[in-house]
């Protein structure tokens, strides 16, 4: 009887297998019965024939043994499935991926956000030119509900391995929680690439914006409806911010500085009287002040105390209850720093500004060690800590005291994630320059060749090779100075 059974449920598994039927948990249910009855039909009674004479000890002995193999050939089972389908890879420099609506807290049913996050990236991708908007919300799961809490490490670690799967020059998604009268508020996120900004990658990373209240919720067509178009409206200045990234990563910073300010409120973009959405005025201000940064120190001479002057307007325009703010500060306190130097960039003694250095380098400090940050705007910090006060020392303001060496060697032993790689090649240069400052040319010079094979930039490369060359002279006339004749 047992074997008959055993056979029919085997026989009836295979043939619906073959007839194309979804292996789902019946099918499991099925094939776990077959295994058992088997065993209940012919093992059992084999075992006990067996083992009828054979020590209690030897009997527990096989038990846990055959209990082992199964409990591994079923972790190997699950372990060494086959590898999901890659995902589409996008091609175009603007192209979008919409990867979903993540709800927070109860009452957020997940389908009907995949649902409300396909009809997004439909309607998205019919509204921008020239970009391609895909949904990837079922394919590839983000846990974007990470932006409300302190620690983002995992919501870090999974985008950057979608970044490398799909290629999108963009991600848009969304956090959607309860409010406290009971409506649904949608709060837009945005993620920007380290390598868009690869000249500030601490930039680089998540944005929320201010939450958008739905009164009915999500069950109501009318609803629904409306909040998706009311995203597309406020997702239509990508295009503009895409292009701006995408001239500032060229190294054309008057033109996405030009593109930028269109995005300002009264700025002449039609969507730049946004005050919430994807790109909100706090976050246009932050990379404008960097590119403003950017378009002093190529043209120090005349224009670089009043573009610096702007650059600082435009960080001191972002409000302190901002998701942005710590970016900001980050952002003032480098200002601080090149304001400090003067109109000709120098760390000689009577040509700084000391109690600007000072704050900039309390900033830092400060920065550094805020559990809030992200982990590249620490690691940022920490690298222009120790130029800033590589700085002071050199001008006679302190005395080396080892925070040099301490926040270098935190960026340098950093995992060399994108973004960090380019942070580990400034920290370099910084330890070359203090290395100069002792007159220990010999280390300055091993510094700065390991700045120079991690970083890619040209216009970088060429400044720490001409560095690199006056350092090599200079060795090479200290050692003739003290009468030894240098190998050639």
């Amino acid at each position: 009887m047992v074997a008959g059974i055993s056979l029919a449920l085997a026989a009836s598994l295979a043939l619906a297998s073959a007839l194309g039927a979804r292996q789902g948990g019946v099918a499991t249910f099925v094939g776990v019965l077959v295994g058992v009855s088997g065993f209940l039909g012919s093992v059992s009674q084999l075992l006990r024939d067996k083992f009828a004479g054979v020590p209690r000890w030897k009997r527990v002995a096989f038990a846990t043994g055959m209990a082992g193999i199964f409990i591994g050939t079923i972790v190997a089972l699950l372990h060494f499935q086959a590898p999901p389908p890659p995902l589409h890879r996008l091609t175009g420099p603007r192209d979008v991926a919409v990867v979903g609506f993540k709800g927070n807290g109860p009452g957020q049913n997940q389908q009907v956000l995949d649902d409300v996050s396909a009809t997004f990236a439909h309607d998205l991708g019919k509204a921008l030119k020239d970009t391609t908007v895909r949904d990837y919300a079922t394919e590839y799961s983000l846990p974007l509900a990470e932006l409300l809490h302190r620690d983002h490490h995992g919501l870090e670690t999974r985008t950057r391995k979608f970044i490398d799967q799909s290629n999108a020059a963009i991600l848009l998604g969304g956090i959607v929680t309860s409010g406290d009268a009971g409506q649904t508020l949608v709060r837009p996120a945005v993620y920007v690439r380290p390598d868009q900004v690869t000249d500030a990658p601490e930039l680089a990373g998540w944005y929320t914006g201010q939450p958008l209240p739905m009164d009915a919720g999500w069950q109501s067509a009318y609803s629904r409806t409306a909040m998706v178009s009311e995203l597309v409206q406020r997702a239509r200045g990508l295009a503009e911010f895409t292009h701006a990234l995408d001239a500032w990563r060229q190294g054309n910073a008057a033109q996405a500085d030009h593109a930028l300010a269109r995005l300002l409120p009264g700025g002449g973009s039609p969507t730049s009287d946004s005050g919430t959405g994807f790109v909100t005025p706090d976050l246009v201000h932050l990379f404008r002040g960097h590119t403003l940064e950017d378009i002093a120190v190529t043209d120090p001479k005349n224009i670089r105390r009043s573009a610096l002057d702007a650059a600082r307007a435009e960080y001191l325009a972002i409000p302190d209850a901002s998701p942005t703010q710590l970016r900001a500060q980050l952002s003032l306190a480098t200002n601080t720093h090149l304001r400090a130097l003067g109109r000709h960039p120098s760390c000689v003694p009577g040509t700084v500004q000391a109690a600007e250095l000072a704050k900039a380098s309390a900033a830092f400090r400060r920065l550094a060690d805020d559990p809030a940050f992200t982990r590249l705007g620490q690691l940022k910090a920490s690298v222009d800590l120790a130029q800033v006060e590589n700085c002071r020392v050199s001008a006679g303001l302190v005395a080396d005291d080892g925070t040099i060496d301490r926040a270098l060697r935190r960026v340098r032993r950093a995992q060399r994630t994108e973004g960090v790689k380019a942070l580990a090649a400034f920290a370099a240069s910084v330890a070359a320059q203090h290395e100069a400052m002792y007159q220990r040319y010999d280390a300055a010079i091993f510094n700065l060749r390991q700045a120079l094979a991690l970083e890619p930039r040209f216009a970088v490369r060429a400044l720490w090779e001409t560095q690199l060359a006056v350092l090599e002279r200079t060795a090479r006339s200290s050692l003739l100075r003290r009468n030894v004749t240098p190998e050639p």
